[in-house]
């Protein structure tokens, strides 16, 4: 950044720019809660009030503004959403910095906008009402004017702000525009250029226009008159005109600094675009790259803004420092010594790496959390830096007041001062703000399949408000860049990134505790195992899918799953049964506040002697020991590892050859992961699985 500004990260010092080289654009991109946002927050704070610049959230129906109304649609004629964004980042851009250089005029881009709108502003008479972008300055110039009065009456000022509208909006004529539209271009410029230009800047404007043959032939007002019919044309008509209006805006910036303050590097304004993946955002990068590319072909000292924008996108992180390991290597990429070929090659991406440990434990500064916090938070974060400040603070807040900071309960400790929401809401409230979906995904979470998340569907969540919803939870989470990971053996599950599937699993289990009478964990877990036993054999089944079993271990009844692995384990497929044992101890572990389930006295069919009892125990220690550890919340212990290698050590022992070398690969490689904290079902099984 400081290279592509030309300022050093604090003071005034400048830092010259490559003498030739083209500036790119750059494109953070990252999962919910990797620090998109908070990178420009950063950006923008670091050069306030030392450059020109916009910040604007393109998802947003106010661009990130309080105050600012919705977004035009695309069928009004005189605005879109691109028009009312060029609006919002005139009027940001417009504002005089207290370092470097005199406050920037948008000439060029104030007409064009001016023609395409009508220029209507809102009525004096609603104060209280959002303005929209385009009103920005026109309301700054009213409050001014009306300061400057000094009128002791409300009622006298309100008139006076009517009267100015009034002599704008009878200008302008009644919409639809009539088919002379010439007048009415020319009448908005005589009425705004006093105010808004000076007269070279009013004058050098219309030069622009003249010259830039939005119409055939004809003077600038022609030109004007012809973009403000395009604009109101049909699709392709209104992104040429949109087209030239970002142009526009290119234009007035590098005639604003000129050949001597290029050549003399002067910082170079700052353009912060949050959420280009928006529809939006595509847009509007799109035709911003196109212009940037066709503007470039001409010279290359055309001052260009710094564009630093964000989208959501899921990919495997690379940390930047493995990729790029030099200051000088990073300062060359963004920028190229020949002009790019195509508007896209302009764009350079960089991927925000995913927190580390030592970064983690970093965020805690000279707080000091419990053994292993910050192992907890980087699983529970995914390594997202946003997921993994809201933790790290939760944590530190309970430190620095000397409360219990039992890790058991991190998840459910206060987000703020006030008892709710908790930290694991606030998180899911984040990565998930649409309701309707974080709704469903809190009910789908502990489906392995979209079958099962369908079965779900017809019962919960409680009131949905219907359509498709399994259809529509799946494209949320595919629009929303969430990662897929499959389990081995099953299709799904169907959130398929693990550590948003465990903050849903968690919040699905807080509930079913919070509301009495409502149990929602045994009846979505009994619906979805019921799919995997087609003939309503339960537990008694030869060989019971895997799945049935990691959803009964989900109600707690450990009996028969011990017995039905015991079982499983005779028939000495060493990789199937570790398999099997991977998926089912990754299942969550039920609410503290539902009842135990009934004592299973049902006979183990493994055990046909009295020398299979030592292998029913040690099924059984595996599998409660590993469940256990298994758990989003858990730590790692050396006793329970110890223990699990002993447990495997067993079953070798008491298998054929062939087994005997899995089980005991096991036996070494096992407690070693779960040392590093991996957990079902990412343990190693050796072979193929399957259910």
């Amino acid at each position: 950044m400081p290279s592509l500004v030309g300022l050093k990260p604090t003071g005034t010092g400048r830092i010259d720019p490559p003498r030739r080289g083209h500036p790119l654009l750059i494109k953070c991109v990252g999962g919910r809660g990797t620090g998109k946002s908070a990178a420009l927050t950063a950006l923008a704070e670091q050069y306030a009030q030392r450059i020109p610049q916009a910040h604007a959230d393109l998802a947003a129906i106010d661009f990130g503004q309080p105050g600012l109304a919705a977004l035009a649609e695309d069928t009004t004629a005189n605005a879109s959403r691109t028009s009312d964004l060029l609006f919002y980042l005139n009027f940001r851009l417009s504002r005089k910095p207290a370092e470097f250089g005199r406050k920037m005029s948008f000439p060029r881009l104030t007409q064009g906008l001016l023609a395409v709108s009508g220029w209507q502003a809102e009525s004096a008479d609603n104060p209280g009402h959002a303005v929209r972008p385009e009103e920005l300055a026109a309301a700054k110039r009213r409050l001014a004017e009306l300061l400057r009065a000094s009128q002791p009456d409300q009622q006298r000022r309100r008139d006076k702000a009517a009267a100015w509208v009034d002599e704008v909006i009878q200008a302008v004529g009644p919409l639809p525009l009539p088919a002379g539209m010439d007048a009415m271009v020319q009448a908005l410029l005589r009425i705004v250029a006093a105010e808004l230009f000076s007269p070279r800047a009013h004058r050098g404007g219309l030069t622009w226009w003249a010259s830039r043959q939005v119409a055939q032939q004809g003077d600038a007002h022609d030109q004007l008159t012809e973009l403000a019919m395009k604009f109101r044309g049909d699709a392709d008509d209104r992104q040429l005109a949109e087209r030239f209006l970002i142009a526009a805006l290119l234009a007035d910036i590098a005639d604003h600094y000129g050949f001597l303050q290029t050549a003399n590097g002067v910082p170079r304004p700052l353009l912060l675009l949050d959420n280009v993946h928006s529809p939006l955002g595509r847009v509007f990068l799109d035709e911003l790259v196109r212009v940037w590319h066709e503007e470039a072909a001409g010279s290359r000292r055309v001052m260009r803004p710094v564009v630093v924008a964000t989208a959501l996108q899921e990919a495997t992180p690379v940390r930047d420092d493995d990729v790029l390991p030099s200051t000088r290597r990073v300062i060359r990429s963004f920028w190229q010594e020949s002009r790019p070929n195509a508007p896209a090659d302009w764009i350079v991406p960089l991927r925000l790496a995913q927190l580390d440990l030592d970064e983690v434990k970093d965020m805690f500064g000279e707080d000091h959390p419990p053994p292993g916090a910050a192992r907890l938070i980087l699983r529970l974060s995914g390594g997202r830096a946003g997921a993994a400040h809201n933790l790290v603070q939760a944590v530190a807040r309970r430190v620095r007041l000397r409360e219990d900071v039992g890790l058991a309960g991190l998840l459910d400790i206060p987000a703020g001062a006030d008892p709710e929401p908790s930290v694991n809401g606030r998180l899911l409230e984040r990565l998930i703000p649409d309701e309707v979906a974080r709704e469903r995904l809190t009910y789908y979470a502990p489906a392995l399949d979209d079958t099962a998340a369908y079965r779900l569907s017809t019962v919960y969540p409680p009131q949905d408000p219907g359509g498709v919803p399994v259809q529509e939870a799946r494209a949320h989470l595919r629009d929303n860049q969430w990662s897929q990971v499959p389990w081995a053996g099953v299709e799904g599950p169907f959130v398929g990134d693990a550590p948003l599937r465990l903050l849903l699993l968690h919040e699905l289990s807080a509930r079913t505790g919070r509301v009495p009478g409502a149990e929602p964990w045994q009846t979505i877990h009994r619906r979805c195992r019921s799919l995997y036993d087609p003939h309503d054999q339960g537990g008694a089944a030869h060989r019971p899918d895997t799945r049935y079993l990691h959803h009964s271990l989900a109600l707690g009844e450990t009996d028969l799953v011990v017995r039905c692995l015991h079982r499983r384990f005779t028939e000495q497929d060493a990789t199937g049964w570790l398999a099997a044992v991977n998926l089912v101890c990754a299942a969550p572990a039920p609410p503290d506040t539902l009842p135990a389930p009934a004592d299973d006295t049902v006979p183990c069919p493994g055990c046909a002697a009295e020398a299979d009892h030592p292998v029913h125990q040690a099924v059984r220690l595996l599998v409660n020991q590993l469940w256990q550890l298994s758990q989003p919340l858990s730590v790692p212990t050396a006793a329970a590892i110890n223990s699990i290698g002993l447990q495997l050590l067993t079953l070798a022992q008491n298998s054929g050859p062939e087994a005997q070398k899995i089980f005991f690969r096991a036996h070494e490689e096992w407690p070693q992961e779960l040392h590093h904290w991996t957990q079902a079902p990412n343990l190693q099984t050796y072979g193929v699985s399957g259910t």
